[in-house]
C-alpha cells in the first residue's frame, strides 16, 4: 500500500482516547468522567477494570485499581453500571483489563452483556498474546466487537503482518518497554515504526504509554492517528472538573493537528 493510497482511503480527525479506571474512587465519579469525556469530544474511552495483578500498569494505575477494588468494582458490576447510562451520553468504550477477569465471567457472557449494554466497541487485553487470542477474536468478531492488538517497538515485521491481517478497532502502539506511567522520550526510531504501521493498515494507529502532556501529544500526533492518555489523567480522577479540563487540552491539540487522512 502506497502512502497516497492510504491517504485516499480514510478521512479521520486525530483521535484522543483517555484511559480511566472504573470505580476510582467510585462509580458515581466514573459516570461524571464519562460524561466529561463525551463533552470533550473524545473518539473513545479505554475503561479499565481493576485487577489485583496488573502486569502492564505502573504505580499510578495500580493505586487506582486498589482504590476501585476496595469499592468491590468488577467486570460484571461495570457492565451493569454502563447499562444505566444511555449510549448517546457516553463515548464508545473499549474495556481494558486482564484475561483472568474475562475467563471468570466467560467470553460468551461478556459478549452477550456487551451487546445488551450497547456502546461497547471492544476490549484491550494486555496479557492475551496474539497467538492465544484466536478464539476470543472469533467470538468478538461474530458480535461486532474489536479485540485491540498491541504492537511494540520490538515486534518483528513477520509478526506485525500476522497481527494486522486480523486486527480490528485500532492498533495500540506501545511506545515504551515496561509499564505505564514512565515519561516518554521521542525517538526517530519510534516515529519510523509508527509511520510504517500507518502505511500497512487502514485502522487508526494510536500511541500509548508515557504521554504526560498535551505538548507531547501534539508531537506524536504529527506521525500517528491518535494518542492514548492514561496515568496523567488517572492522577486527577478524584476531581471530574480538573480531569475534564486537562482532557480538553489534549482534545484541543488533536483538533488543531492536521487530519490523519486527506479529505
Amino acid at each position: 500500500m502506497t502512502p497516497q493510497t492510504r491517504k485516499n482511503q480514510i478521512t479521520s480527525a486525530k483521535k484522543v482516547i483517555p484511559y480511566l479506571m472504573a470505580g476510582d474512587p467510585d462509580l458515581d465519579v466514573t459516570k461524571a468522567l464519562l460524561l466529561e469525556a463525551s463533552k470533550a469530544g473524545v473518539w473513545a474511552v479505554e475503561l479499565g477494570i481493576p485487577f489485583s495483578d496488573p502486569t502492564a500498569d505502573g504505580p499510578v494505575i495500580q493505586k487506582a485499581a486498589i482504590r476501585a477494588l476496595s469499592d468491590r468494582t468488577s467486570l460484571s458490576s461495570v457492565l451493569s453500571f454502563l447499562g444505566t447510562i444511555p449510549c448517546s451520553e457516553r463515548p464508545p468504550v473499549f474495556i481494558m483489563t486482564y484475561f483472568n477477569l474475562f475467563l471468570s465471567l466467560t467470553i460468551e457472557e461478556f459478549v452477550r452483556e456487551a451487546k445488551r449494554v450497547g456502546g461497547i466497541a471492544g476490549a484491550v487485553i494486555p496479557d492475551l498474546s496474539f497467538e492465544d487470542s484466536k478464539e476470543v477474536r472469533k467470538a468478538f468478531k461474530a458480535s461486532g466487537l474489536a479485540l485491540v492488538p498491541f504492537i511494540s517497538p520490538t515486534t518483528s515485521l513477520p509478526r506485525i503482518k500476522k497481527i494486522l491481517a486480523t486486527a480490528d478497532g485500532f492498533i495500540y502502539f506501545v511506545s515504551l518497554l515496561g509499564t505505564t506511567g514512565k515519561a516518554l522520550t521521542l525517538s526517530s526510531t519510534m516515529e519510523e515504526r509508527v509511520r510504517d504501521l500507518c502505511l500497512r493498515t487502514k485502522l487508526p494507529v494510536c500511541v500509548g504509554f508515557g504521554i504526560q502532556t498535551p505538548e507531547m501529544a501534539q508531537k506524536i500526533l504529527e506521525f500517528s492517528d491518535g494518542v492514548i492518555v492514561g496515568s496523567r489523567l488517572v492522577q486527577e480522577e478524584n476531581d471530574p472538573v480538573k480531569w475534564g479540563s486537562l482532557l480538553r487540552q489534549f482534545c484541543e491539540v488533536a483538533r488543531a493537528s492536521a487530519p490523519s487522512r486527506h479529505q
